[in-house]
């Protein structure tokens, strides 16, 4: 699997386990739709979540540093902006956010390439195990931030715009100009699996599940033993309410997948789409 893939199942992970087990999909909307905006109770919208104040994180996780060699290497490297040393020494000391953050100022120092995207990759990849709301709006942030950073300095590579796109998606806030990207791939090249794996599955969760079984099913002509797409085409087909179709894309799934849970989980939801 390449390293894109493995960023967009990471960006996805969350929205596979909610339509697991064949969750509510919404009818089709338009084209233009938009997800709609998180209400509180009295139909006011919610305040949108502050991210992590990660100095004051830091300013308390030094606070509990016993050892004084290791109190004094922080201090030390501190003071030398020495943001690589520091992530080594957060990473001693598990933790992962502040880890983050000095990795994220080691690539805008350096301001390459390469460093905006291994930044961006660990912040994405740590957005599953984020402890609350503040630290996934701080990881996101840091994720959509440093992947734009890679993109501006490099125009034409089509994997960090899918990195890009997924982080915009992530986060929610402007998940069209993720769609826009990922459209823009796929209208130069529309064999790209990864763009028209993004595409498809928010196609299914905003309602447009025609488009997004076309997009599985392009997938499927590309690469017939794809699971993932096996799997989220029977979400799409049973949305429809069209479960045979549903099942025999099931079929196919468990004929590929490796895992034996996974393959037992399938057959369960086999089973149920058969009462």
């Amino acid at each position: 699997m390449k390293r894109t893939q493995i960023i967009v199942v990471a960006f996805c992970f969350v929205l596979l386990i909610g339509l697991y087990f064949f969750g509510k999909t919404t009818k089709p909307k338009a084209d233009n739709a938009m997800p709609p905006v998180a209400q509180a109770p009295g139909g006011h919208a919610q305040p949108a979540v502050e991210a992590l104040d990660i100095e004051a994180y830091i300013k308390e996780v030094n606070g509990k540093v016993s050892d004084p060699a290791e109190k004094n290497k922080i201090e030390n490297f501190t003071k030398a902006q020495s943001y690589k040393e520091l992530a080594k020494e957060y990473q001693k000391l598990d933790k992962p956010l502040a880890v983050a953050y000095y990795i994220v100022k080691s690539a805008n120092a350096e301001n390459n390439v390469k460093g905006y995207v291994g930044a961006g990759d660990y912040n994405s990849m740590l957005l599953q195990s984020a402890p609350d709301e503040k630290a996934q709006k701080f990881l996101i942030t840091n994720a959509v931030d440093c992947y734009k950073k890679a993109v501006d300095l490099d125009t034409a590579n089509t994997d960090n715009k899918i990195r890009l796109a997924g982080a915009y998606m992530e986060q929610g806030t402007q998940p069209m100009q993720g769609v826009l990207l990922l459209l823009e791939i796929v209208r130069r090249d529309s064999t790209n699996v990864d763009a028209q794996l993004m595409l498809g599955r928010f196609g299914l969760v905003s309602g447009q599940v025609d488009k997004a079984i076309a997009r599985f099913e392009k997938i499927l002509y590309l690469q017939p033993q794809n699971s993932e797409a096996l799997y989220l085409l029977a979400q799409a087909y049973n949305a429809q309410g069209n479960k045979q179709k549903a099942i025999d894309a099931l079929q196919k799934c468990k004929k590929v997948v490796k895992d034996p849970d996974a393959k037992k989980k399938i057959e369960s939801e086999i089973e149920n789409l058969k009462k």
